[in-house]
């Protein structure tokens, strides 16, 4: 298959989903199922793999020529190989699988070239597993495949244990039918408002009510949100929302435990919300151990709710948190993917903030690098041109990480070259910045930077330092000079003032400019980087050009916090007088 683009895995994956939920009795889904494999997939041989909760067997299905379930005498094999690690698998070269060959022998009725095999999951627990396979060695399967078989799985999962709950709790009763054509008419939605209202819709085919609301819970909150009601006066709508534990909706979803109250009067936990109730019933809504909300139904008749009803709701409730929990699935997936597009867009847009290569400096060498921590960042470093043999060195660090410290840093650019553009001294220059985000950034926020102009021909660097991280200057002797002078970060306070000073750079002289993603570098033993290591790098590197000190600064970073998961943005940029 060639590259799907994203449009086309969409679409896939939607007519797919539709073919799977189109029917909830247990073998009309497994069909289903293989269907969508054969035609999704064009393979000769369609697997589902069940594990019997029961018995704890593995069952498998197959589709070969046609949809006929049967067992199959090699199957033993496809089931085995590569069943310890239970991970996603595509292999397009069978006939080398030398673990395959061993597993098969003489089992192997037909000869097998390519497959991709998904394992499935259910709350965690490992359910089973989907195969597709086929003999053709030049039609082998994609990444793409594999990916749309991977996001697949999980509602197939979540499909063959809806049939499996549906037919657990509604053997044997009268209302089979009902549930059954409710349970079809809520695995067809993906959208969650949509989906809250279709179970209002069919709730009253299950168990009658007055009134009824489906509460879902904020658990880092602990507080539940009334999402959806009828019958709630809209004076009323207000005092629905209420914490964990409390009213009878707070206990249950507190214990988990269904409770039927004939008299609301005589019940301490009642919140009137209707002066007209007599008599309530609540329910869990439970995803696997987790209770994701509630269900409360109830009527103006005292005792209107027996034992029989709430076997009912409870079945009903299952069927709608498994639907209920596959569409936030879906919509989690589907935000992730946009807000991951999203981010990338906003790394390239903020990449054409930063330099694309080293400026060519007459007598001078110099480089400068950005790594960021995350997809956006908030360092900043650039090469400004301003006239013949003037060159504007900058460097930023903004507060904070991820997008809003981008868009600090947009901001900080852009007013740092509009007023570069005015021909400003630079401690002019750095008071109209910092009042400039003084009014536009929150308290908290600030940029620390040193702003420079390199005077290639007198061969002076003239700076000032607003807050950041004192550059270092190696004068060719071995002599060290940190440059200090400035003022304070740039939107502090308003009004602020800012010192320049110059310096005279020889032939060996070395400048380093940084930010605090070098020296508060951590270890596994929380210990930083410093400035005393970077001293080290320095020294050890100062025979190298400016870009070969940068790489070997980073590496040394690199090295010492191999261990950390998490790190911080990170910026160099090194002048050496040549």
């Amino acid at each position: 298959m060639s590259v799907i683009n994203q449009t086309e895995k969409s679409t896939i994956f939607l007519k797919s989903l539709a073919q799977i939920n189109s029917d909830l009795r247990l073998d009309a889904t497994i069909k289903n199922v293989l269907t969508a494999l054969k035609s999704l997939f064009n393979c000769d041989v369609a697997n589902v793999i069940l594990l019997d909760q029961r018995s704890n067997e593995l069952k498998t299905f197959a589709a070969i020529d046609g949809l006929e379930l049967k067992s199959l005498e090699w199957s033993e094999a496809l089931i085995g190989w590569r069943y310890a690690n239970r991970a996603p698998v595509i292999v397009n070269d069978l006939i080398n699988d030398i673990q395959f060959q061993e597993l098969a022998g003489t089992h192997l009725k037909i000869e097998l070239k390519n497959i991709i095999s998904v394992p499935l999951f259910a709350e965690g627990e490992f359910f089973g597993m989907v195969q597709a396979i086929n003999n053709r060695c030049a039609d082998g399967f994609s990444n793409d495949q594999l990916e749309i078989l991977i996001e697949l799985g999980e509602h197939i999962a979540l499909a063959l244990r809806n049939s499996w709950l549906l037919e657990d709790a509604i053997r044997g009763s009268r209302e089979a039918r009902s549930l059954y054509d409710i349970g079809v008419g809520l695995s067809s939605s993906l959208d969650l408002d949509d989906l809250l209202e279709r179970i209002l819709d069919n709730l009253k085919r299950v168990v009658g009510y007055d009134s009824a609301v489906i509460y879902l819970t904020s658990p880092h909150r602990g507080v539940i949100h009334d999402i959806v009601s009828r019958g709630i006066p809209e004076g009323m709508r207000d005092s629905l929302p209420m914490r964990v534990g409390q009213g009878v909706t707070g206990r249950v979803v507190q214990t988990g435990q269904a409770v039927i109250v004939s008299d609301v009067t005589q019940n301490s936990d009642y919140i009137a919300c209707r002066l007209e109730t007599r008599s309530e019933l609540a329910v869990p809504l439970k995803s696997g151990d987790n209770i994701i909300g509630a269900f409360n139904i109830e009527s103006d008749k005292p005792g209107a709710y027996k034992e029989h009803d709430l076997e009912l709701l409870n079945a009903f409730a299952s069927l709608a948190a498994i639907s209920i929990e596959r569409t936030r699935l879906y919509n989690e997936r589907m935000t992730a993917k946009k807000l991951d597009a999203e981010l990338a867009i906003a790394r390239r847009i903020q990449t054409t903030f930063l330099p694309s290569k080293d400026p060519q400096i007459p007598g001078f060498d110099v480089s400068g690098i950005n790594i960021s921590s995350a997809a956006v960042g908030g360092d900043y470093y650039d090469f400004i041109p301003i006239v013949d043999n003037q060159i504007g060195v900058a460097i930023g660090d903004v507060s904070g990480k991820g997008v809003p410290a981008s868009l600090i840093m947009a901001a900080f650019r852009a007013s740092l070259k509009a007023e570069i553009r005015n021909n400003f001294a630079i401690r002019t220059i750095l008071q109209k910045v910092n009042n400039l985000l003084f009014e536009s950034v929150e308290r908290d926020n600030y940029v620390t930077a040193v702003y420079s102009v390199l005077d290639s021909k007198n061969r002076v660097l003239t700076f000032s330092n607003a807050g950041h991280n004192p550059p270092i200057l190696r004068r060719a002797g071995g002599k060290i000079e940190y440059l200090t002078e400035g003022g304070l970060a740039l939107g502090t306070f308003q009004n602020s003032t800012y010192e320049e000073r110059p310096i005279y750079l020889v032939s060996g002289d070395m400048l380093l400019f940084y930010t605090d993603g070098v020296t508060e570098a951590k270890n596994c033993d929380d210990e930083e980087f410093g400035v005393t290591r970077l001293l080290t790098c320095i020294e050890e590197s100062k025979d190298l050009s400016a870009k070969e000190i940068i790489e070997f600064v980073v590496n040394s970073t690199k090295k010492y916090t191999a261990c950390q998961t998490e790190t911080d943005d990170l910026t160099l940029v090194v002048i050496k007088a040549l």
